[in-house]
């Protein structure tokens, strides 16, 4: 077996230590990236010095703050129809994370909290949607893989995410990276760009406006589940 498959195999088992975890999910996380730092010390030392970079960049400075309006979008769900935010509003709050793709694990452990609270969240009149620079194939992937009850919408170019400030430039070494673990943004985009969101999660009200939200450079990190929750409950009072 090779070098890369073992490691590949390890990092399996990894996540499904910390999915399996009986704690919130920042605890997951963290230990997932433990577990990481482990096996991929150069990689995750890679991802803190881009980390770095895009916060003396001010990324993601265009997301509106809480109390101020959403901008409306139009993107496609997995099954390739038209979905605007202001469709969803109008049955209830809307949860909005952006997510990478179906190959990031962290991403996986925050899209699998969802799933679990969704329940919970639909039965108070909310939804959730993921929200991915993929092809529309590769969005259905990411719904399938992560087992959602809920739409994955395909932000085709970022624009979206443009929009909002929330994306970067992956680099030159991390580009080699994914390549070695067949990890290629091109196929999966469409485009040659090697562009990639910064993961926010935002919570809108019935009224388009911001309610809660989550934005940080750091896509090792998220928010609370409980904290979506709260905001949630808190929109439909």
């Amino acid at each position: 077996m090779s070098e890369q498959a073992t490691s590949e195999d390890a990092l399996t088992q990894a996540f499904h230590q910390a999915d399996a975890l009986q704690a919130p999910l920042p605890e997951r996380l963290d230990f997932y990236l433990g577990e990481t730092r482990k096996l991929l010390p150069e990689l995750e030392a890679t991802y803190d010095d881009l980390v770095g970079r895009i916060r003396e960049n001010g990324a993601g400075t265009l997301v509106p703050a809480v109390g101020h309006k959403m901008p409306d979008f139009l993107l496609a769900d997995s099954e390739g129809r038209l979905v605007g935010l202001e469709s969803y509003l109008k049955r209830g709050p809307l949860v909005i994370s952006f997510n990478r793709g179906p190959w990031c694990d962290y991403c996986g452990l925050e899209l699998h909290a969802l799933a679990r609270a969704y329940p919970y969240i639909a039965a108070a009149g909310a939804d959730v949607v993921s929200v991915t620079p993929e092809l529309g194939q590769y969005a259905r992937d990411l719904q399938a893989k992560r087992s959602l009850p809920f739409s994955v919408l395909t932000d085709v170019d970022l624009m979206y995410a443009f929009s909002l400030g929330l994306v970067f430039w992956v680099g030159d070494k991390i580009k080699g990276m994914y390549q070695q673990f067949g990890i290629d943004l091109e196929r999966f985009q469409g485009n040659g760009g090697w562009l990639l969101p910064i993961p926010a999660t935002l919570i809108v009200g019935q009224d388009g406006h911001v309610k809660a939200r989550f934005v940080d450079p750091d896509f090792r990190r998220r928010m609370k589940t409980e904290d979506i929750m709260a905001a949630v409950s808190d929109d439909l009072r």
